[in-house]
C-alpha cells in the first residue's frame, strides 16, 4: 500500500500547503512524474516563491480499473502478511463521496497543522475535491481550501465511463458516468453554493479522454479557464518548470497566498509608533479642521490600504488597483463639486459622505478582481489619493495647508 501522502516540503511554522490529488488508477508516478523522472510538486518547489511560502504534498488513495484485479492483489498481500506475520486490511475501490470523506477528515486531523489547502487534482480527483468542497461548505459554512486547480476534471462526466461500465461494475467508473445522478446532483451542488474557493480550469486541447466541454465547469467563467497543447496523460506531467501548467500553477497559487493572507490579516489597527503625523493626506485633515478620531480613523485606514498595497505588486494587480484607484477618485469628485454648491456642508460632512458611497459601492462600481479587498481598504485608498503631491483631494475650500512650506 502507498504512503496516502507523501510531503516534498513541510515545515512546522507553515500554514499554507499545496496539496496533489490524482485521478483514476493513479499514483504518484503515473500521475505526477514526467518522461525526465521529474515531479510535478518538486517543479513547482524550483519557483522561489512557492518554496518560501508554501509546504507541498501529494495524496493517494486506492483505485484500480477492474476489481478482480484489487482481488488478486488483495490475495498476494494476504499470503505475504500471512507469512511476515503482519496485520492487513483489505483494499477496495471506493465510490467518490466516500473518497471525499475520507480526505475531508484528512485535512481535519492529519493536516490540521494548516488553515489554507490549495489543491491541485488531475481527472477523478478533481470530482473528489469537488465533493469535498460541497459537502464542506454545506455542512460548516467554511473549507480550509482556498484554492481549487482542475486539470482535465470530468465536470461533466467521461464517455469513457459508458464503455468502462460494460466490463466492471466498479463504482468509480459509475460515478464517472455523464448518464448517471452522480455527476449531475455534484454539479447541482457546486452551483448553489454562495462561497466557493477560486477555481481554475485547465484543459488539453490534445485530450481525447476528457473533452474540453467536461473539463470545464457549467458556471465558469472565461478568465478561469486555461487551455494547454497537452493530453489526459500529460497535463500532469510538466516537462519543466517553465511549462505553461507549471507557470500558470504558480501564478495562481501566489495570488491565492495572497488573498489568503489578506483575509487573515483583516482589519488592523495602527501600531503607536505609526504616527503618520507628517503624511500629507494627515496636514490635509488638519487644515480641514477634521475631528482627531477621524483623523485617527483616516491614518488606520490609510495603514490597511498601504498593506494591500505592498501585498499586491504584480503588473495584473496593478492595473486592477489603477481602475479602482479612479472609480475611487470619481466618487471623491461628484460629492467635491457638491460641498462646493452647498455652504451648509462642512468637510467633516464631506469625508463621511465618500465613505458612505466607497461602502454603498462597493459590491458595484467598485468591485475588483481581487476578491478579498475590503471596503476598508478602499476608503484607505482614498486617504492614499490625498496623500500624492500633484493629487487634487482636499476636504476644505481652500486649497492650501496651514503649514509653512506645505502650499499646493
Amino acid at each position: 500500500m502507498e504512503k496516502e501522502f507523501e510531503f516534498y516540503q513541510q515545515r512546522e511554522d507553515c500554514n499554507h500547503l499545496v496539496l496533489f490529488v490524482h485521478g483514476f488508477t493513479g499514483d504518484v508516478n503515473k500521475t505526477w512524474k514526467n518522461k525526465n523522472g521529474q515531479l510535478f510538486p518538486k517543479l513547482l518547489l524550483q519557483n522561489e516563491y512557492i518554496a518560501q511560502n508554501f509546504d507541498v504534498a501529494t495524496y493517494g488513495y486506492f483505485t484500480t480499473l477492474l476489481d478482480l484485479f484489487a482481488d488478486s492483489k488483495e490475495k498476494f498481500r494476504r499470503i505475504k502478511n500471512l507469512i511476515r506475520r503482519k496485520t492487513h486490511k483489505k483494499e477496495k475501490n471506493l465510490e467518490i463521496s466516500e473518497l471525499s470523506n475520507n480526505l475531508s477528515n484528512h485535512l481535519r486531523i492529519t493536516l490540521n497543522q494548516y488553515d489554507n489547502v490549495y489543491i491541485v487534482a488531475h481527472s477523478m480527483g478533481g470530482l473528489i475535491t469537488k465533493s469535498l468542497i460541497s459537502d464542506e461548505l454545506k455542512k460548516h459554512g467554511w473549507t480550509k481550501v482556498k484554492l481549487f486547480l482542475s486539470l482535465a476534471v470530468p465536470h461533466q462526466g467521461s464517455d469513457v465511463a459508458v464503455l468502462g461500465g460494460l466490463i466492471s461494475d466498479n463504482l468509480q467508473i459509475y460515478n464517472l458516468n455523464p448518464v448517471n445522478s452522480f455527476i449531475n446532483t455534484l454539479n447541482q451542488k457546486w452551483i448553489d453554493l454562495d462561497s466557493k474557493p477560486s477555481t481554475k480550469y485547465f484543459y488539453g486541447s490534445y485530450d481525447e479522454v476528457i473533452s474540453k466541454h467536461s473539463a470545464v465547469a457549467i458556471d465558469k467563467i472565461e478568465k478561469d479557464v486555461i487551455s494547454v497543447a497537452e493530453d489526459h496523460n500529460s497535463i500532469s506531467k510538466p516537462e519543466s518548470s517553465n511549462a505553461i501548467v507549471c507557470n500558470g500553477v504558480c501564478q495562481f497559487l501566489e495570488e491565492a497566498h495572497k488573498h489568503a493572507l489578506l483575509d487573515e490579516a483583516g482589519y488592523q489597527k495602527l501600531d503607536p509608533t505609526e504616527q503618520l503625523d507628517d503624511q500629507l493626506f494627515v496636514l490635509k485633515l488638519i487644515t480641514a479642521d477634521i475631528a482627531n478620531e477621524t483623523q485617527e480613523h483616516a491614518k488606520e485606514l490609510f495603514f490597511n490600504a498601504e498593506y494591500v498595497r505592498k501585498l499586491f505588486k504584480s503588473r495584473n494587480d496593478k492595473k486592477q488597483l489603477k481602475l479602482l484607484f479612479n472609480n475611487i477618485r470619481q466618487l471623491y469628485k461628484d460629492s467635491y463639486d457638491g460641498y462646493l454648491a452647498d455652504d451648509s456642508m462642512n468637510s467633516g460632512k464631506l469625508l463621511a459622505e465618500v465613505h458612505t458611497k466607497i461602502t454603498d459601492q462597493d459590491a458595484r462600481l467598485l468591485k475588483t478582481l481581487i476578491p478579498t479587498l475590503q471596503s476598508y481598504h478602499k476608503k484607505g485608498m482614498l486617504h492614499q489619493l490625498a496623500n500624492a503631491e500633484e493629487s487634487d483631494i482636499w476636504w476644505s475650500k481652500r486649497k492650501i495647508l496651514g503649514f509653512e512650506g506645505k502650499e499646493k
